[in-house]
């Protein structure tokens, strides 16, 4: 019995020695099953882009709202008997803003509100009627316009990202002419140079609209228009080029 004994003494005293080891490990084998959870749901969360605004945007070139300025210029196009001066004596220059309104993946609507300057100069060396005439170095007339346009836009491509893309736009415009001038220079009749301004005159149309298309890519776009309406009032009185052909260059 006392060999027994003394033969388990070892053996106890290295249990012992060995105890301390064991609880260690199993101390950290439960810590490491108790944060396997939280790692995997902090994996998650370093993947997640936490800075990204959850509001969907609703602006942009391709969402459903799109503004931007443009400025446009335009020749004057097609036949006319009042001797216009073409190229750039007779032109438009525009300067405006559109608010696009996305209906579809294919369709939007525009609306435009800018100012437009329409000048016609008259070809000196041309017969006309009154109240023009002939005799002069220089003559012109002008019309400063506030005008308004609506647009139907199709865009064909459908994976574009968020861009204008190509276009094509079907258009009507109209505007009234808040200020119209009638301008001529030529000699005088006692010598030198005599300069006529004539404001706000009643031949000169205060209403002018028409048609038009528009075919663009992103930020330029080729513009044609068709006015409508006359541009002067009066019996007699031929009308002036009503093809404008131009370009568009947009500011977004």
């Amino acid at each position: 019995m006392t060999f027994f004994t003394s033969s388990l003494l070892p053996v106890t005293s290295r249990l012992r020695d060995l105890a301390p080891a064991y609880v260690l490990a199993g101390l950290l084998l439960l810590a490491l099953l108790l944060s396997a959870p939280a790692a995997r749901a902090q994996q998650v969360l370093l993947q997640a882009d936490v800075a990204e605004d959850t509001i969907p945007n609703r602006t942009g070139p391709n969402r459903r709202y799109f503004g931007h300025l443009y400025g446009g210029y335009s020749l004057a196009a097609g036949p006319s008997a009042l001797g216009v001066k073409y190229g750039f004596a007779a032109s438009e220059l525009q300067l405006g803003g559109r608010l696009k309104r996305r209906l579809g993946p294919f369709f939007a609507l525009n609306t435009d509100l800018r100012y437009a300057y329409l000048r016609y100069g008259l070809d000196p060396g041309a017969s006309r009627p009154g109240p023009f005439g002939t005799g002069f170095d220089n003559q012109y007339f002008s019309y400063h316009q506030v005008q308004g346009e609506a647009s139907l836009r199709l865009s064909p491509y459908l994976r574009r990202g968020n861009t204008v893309g190509r276009y094509l736009d079907l258009l009507a415009y109209g505007g009234w002419a808040f200020a119209t001038t009638y301008a001529t220079t030529g000699p005088g009749p006692s010598g030198g140079r005599l300069e006529i301004v004539a404001h706000q005159p009643d031949y000169l149309a205060r209403w002018l609209g028409g048609v038009g298309v528009r075919l663009g890519s992103n930020s330029l776009a080729l513009v044609g228009r068709y006015r409508l309406s006359n541009a002067l009032r009066g019996p007699g009185l031929p009308e002036p080029p009503r093809w404008q052909l131009g370009i568009e260059l947009g500011w977004f």
